[in-house]
């Protein structure tokens, strides 16, 4: 079995990103289509209002007729918020233009978004039930009028709002930002932080193209990556698995060597992985030189917490601490030159398979 194998046996659920209310200008929002276009995930515009009487018939339920449920009540909503009906305009991901409703060959409308893919499109506008979103703890919404709100990204699951995050702060750690700010060591590790709606997309199957194909998908491996070695760090025990491909990167990327000095003098057992062009120098860590796939190949980012990793609620504290306490791991496989596969988790089975699987086999 090989790293690729080994990632083939996940398959995460399929999540939306709605950018309600959208007035930032469309290069913001054509960046976030680019670090998404590729993935599972898929990039929508919206608007939002508050649950009205007209909505009601739409919102009942079908086991009894009952209206959906009562304002701030969020007891039905464990895994999420429901959305009511959600419609939206979808993004195309080749010219990163909304793509209008167009009539299916029954006379309902559907919204093509050039990849394939069709969701429906009628003519209601998203409902969501405001006083519920407000006491969402993951959706930055403190205001009372929807409809003056702007720019907040909603993550949905099915019928769920299960993450929420302000477009600007996407933006100041994937849109406007590049990797030299991570490569030069210019973010310190203790400033990285995951948006809602990035931690949001755990176990989600990502495929994300590098440089030149595209300016912004690896970022979002670097910035995971980070967050998890911060993960690692903050305990200052347990193991720390991480694969370069090309070992001399920890000898060229002042950054990135700075990060695992760090991490093994916090008390961290760092095991580093890659082809061995150039062996690193002077750092307190195992290295695991191979010119297999699972080197030349593979990115992975493993933390193993001390005594194994364990579940851990979201609702326990932030994703640091979920991290800290009970284990993370990134793996991402390159199938084709610069296009990568993979998918990042808190589940304790897959981080202790993960790690298991590299202690054995690298």
């Amino acid at each position: 079995m090989t790293l690729a194998q080994f990632l083939d046996q996940f398959d995460g659920p399929d999540r939306t990103i709605v950018v309600v209310n959208r007035t930032d200008p469309d290069p913001v929002l054509n960046m976030l289509v680019d670090t998404f276009g590729e993935s599972a995930v898929d990039v929508v515009s919206g608007t939002m209002r508050t649950v009205d009487d007209s909505n009601a018939e739409q919102n009942e339920r079908a086991d009894g007729g009952q209206s959906g449920h009562n304002p701030g009540e969020l007891s039905d909503y464990e895994d999420g918020l429901a959305t009511g009906e959600l419609t939206t305009e979808r993004i195309d991901c080749r010219t990163d233009d909304p793509v209008g409703p167009t009539a299916d060959e029954e006379g309902g409308r559907v919204a093509d978004d050039g990849c394939g893919q069709v969701s429906a499109a009628g003519g209601n506008r998203p409902v969501i039930d405001v006083e519920a979103l407000r006491q969402h703890d993951d959706v930055p919404f403190e205001g009372d009028d929807p409809e003056t709100l702007e720019n907040l990204t909603l993550l949905i699951e099915e019928d769920r709002v299960i993450a929420g995050s302000t477009l600007d702060e996407l933006s100041q750690v994937l849109l406007l930002v590049n990797s030299d700010l991570y490569v030069t060591g210019s973010r310190p590790l203790s400033e990285v932080e995951l948006p809602s709606v990035v931690s949001g997309l755990t176990d989600t199957a990502f495929s994300l193209r590098g440089y030149p194909e595209s300016n912004r998908q690896k970022l979002l491996l670097i910035t995971i990556s980070r967050f998890i070695e911060r993960a690692a760090w903050t305990a200052g025990s347990g193991t720390l698995r991480s694969s370069f491909q090309r070992l001399s990167r920890l000898n060229d990327e002042v950054g990135t060597r700075e990060v695992y000095e760090r991490v093994p003098e916090a008390g961290v057992d760092t095991h580093l992985y890659g082809v061995a062009d150039e062996l690193p120098t002077d750092l307190d860590a195992v290295i695991h030189a191979g010119d297999g796939p699972d080197f030349t190949d593979s990115w992975f980012v493993a933390f193993r917490p001390e005594g194994g990793a364990k579940p851990v609620e979201r609702d326990a504290g932030s994703d640091l601490e979920r991290g800290v306490e009970g284990g993370v791991a990134l793996l991402a496989v390159e199938t084709e030159p610069r296009t990568w596969q993979g998918l990042w988790t808190f589940d304790a089975d897959k981080v202790a398979s993960l790690n298991r699987y590299i202690e054995r086999n690298l």
